[in-house]
């Protein structure tokens, strides 16, 4: 079956399942199966499919349209032009959430400094914030061990050297890591609400 061919019908099924964006679900999914960006894939449409591959695409189609992210089926997402490991352990980031990397960003009028970022999941915003600014020191905390390796591991794939994460249940652990008397020049954090929360 060609790529093409593959993609109309994984769409329509997805569709059929309820996604926002099942064209672009499925090119991702392909594209992770193959190894390729999306470039290749509108190149290439008439190219055969490998049995295998469509098989392990196929099994990637179902468990979207049973409401699995993309990002968790790849196990990687883009933000600010990082490409971030993802799990399940933590929230997904979300394209919106790069507006707070640029009200941070703004916010800095000095050549060095220290920010902070509360509840960090993947890692994300520190590290968008941290590969633009070098010459800060970035911290990132979470309450969940996963979260916390997670956030190590991407940036230590990125090699951004300048953002460091622990474990703390927001402020509780920072006495024991921060040097008395250091402050942190900007503090950002983007919880996730639940149903359960009410905003004051």
């Amino acid at each position: 079956m060609s790529l093409d061919t593959l993609l109309q019908q994984a769409a329509q099924r997805l569709q059929r399942a309820g996604s926002s964006s099942p064209r672009v679900d499925a090119e991702v999914l392909l594209c992770h199966v193959l190894g390729r960006d999306r470039t290749w894939l509108y190149t290439w449409g008439d190219k055969i499919c490998p049995l295998w591959e469509q098989a392990r695409f196929d099994a990637l189609v179902a468990a979207r349209a049973q409401g699995t992210p993309v990002a968790y089926l790849t196990g990687e997402r883009e933000f600010w032009g990082l490409r971030l490991a993802t799990s399940p352990d933590t929230l997904i980031p979300r394209p919106d959430t790069e507006t707070l990397v640029e009200l941070a960003l703004s916010r800095v009028n000095q050549p060095t400094g220290r920010m902070l970022d509360l509840g960090t999941g993947t890692g994300a915003i520190a590290l968008a914030f941290a590969s633009e600014q070098p010459d800060w020191q970035v911290l990132g905390v979470d309450l969940r061990i996963e979260a916390v390796a997670l956030a190590t591991r991407n940036a230590q794939a990125l090699g951004i050297a300048n953002a460091k994460f622990l474990q703390s249940d927001w402020f509780a652990a920072l006495g024991k890591h921060v040097e008395e008397g250091k402050r942190f020049d900007i503090i950002v954090s983007n919880p996730p609400i639940s149903p359960q929360m009410t905003l004051i």
